[in-house]
């Protein structure tokens, strides 16, 4: 077989392992949003918690303030009161001093109920916050170990690139323009190996001057049918596994 031809192969078994790294590579992010699916998971109750009692907190220092404006306007009213010059003044001021009174005495009863409800709120977030801080690191290290691997992995993925490029150095431009062309025609499978004189991609039989070029190792020749470019191995030998073709093209 022919250098170029033996090129050709390696290069199709790289690109068919660079497509498998694409996939590969979108698993590692994909197992990211898993790890972290799973921690909220198990936090809902506790998340749930905290953001009633952070809503509680707030309600709580509005009635706070609320409260210190009412007690304000009772002591006005009240002081009020002392000045009142007749019986009409008088009425108003006790109206208004009532009014107040009622309105602290509302705004102090749903302070008290902010208040409980605050205290089981912060009870059910401190019993849960043990399990939580366990279960952050957990997932904390889990992250970082699927960032090791793919930190990693991507490195390996770089050198396949790397070797990509070194046999596309090595292969005359019209054939790597021919294999990129039939690339994108059928989707990334450009090589055929010819079989009892068939193409083993679309089944059709060759031309008994091409499948006999082709068993030479005479040039390069593509399928009549399906375009894909041809090539043979003697029977009865095996078909090069991904390790022995990607290895040939690199030291070709």
């Amino acid at each position: 077989m022919s250098q170029d031809l033996e090129l050709l192969i390696a290069l199709q078994e790289t690109d068919r392992q660079l497509a498998e790294c694409q996939t590969k590579t979108r698993q590692f992010a994909i197992e990211r949003e898993r790890i972290e699916s799973e921690f909220q998971h198990h936090i809902a109750a506790y998340t749930t918690a905290q953001t009633n009692l952070d809503a509680v907190r707030r309600r709580l220092r509005d009635l706070e303030s609320d409260l210190v404006h009412f007690q304000s306007q009772f002591a006005k009213y009240t002081a009020d009161l002392q000045r009142v010059r007749n019986q009409r003044e008088y009425e108003t001021a006790i109206r208004e001093i009532d009014t107040a009174k009622k309105s602290v005495a509302q705004c102090e009863s749903k302070i008290a109920e902010a208040r409980a409800e605050a205290a089981k709120l912060e009870a059910e977030v401190a019993l849960h916050a043990p399990e939580i801080e366990k279960r952050r690191a957990e997932t904390d290290a889990a992250l970082a170990e699927n960032a090791r691997a793919e930190a990693a992995y991507l490195a390996e993925v770089e050198r396949i690139r790397v070797r990509r490029r070194e046999m596309e150095t090595k292969l005359s431009k019209t054939w790597l323009t021919n294999y990129t062309r039939v690339a994108k025609l059928r989707g990334g499978h450009v090589m055929a190996q010819v079989i009892n004189g068939t193409c083993s991609a679309c089944r059709m039989r060759l031309r008994p001057q091409v499948y006999s070029l082709v068993r030479q190792g005479i040039g390069i020749h593509t399928c009549d049918s399906c375009g894909r470019i041809l090539f043979y191995r003697p029977e009865g030998s095996a078909t090069a596994s991904a390790e022995q073709v990607a290895a040939a093209g690199a030291d070709s």
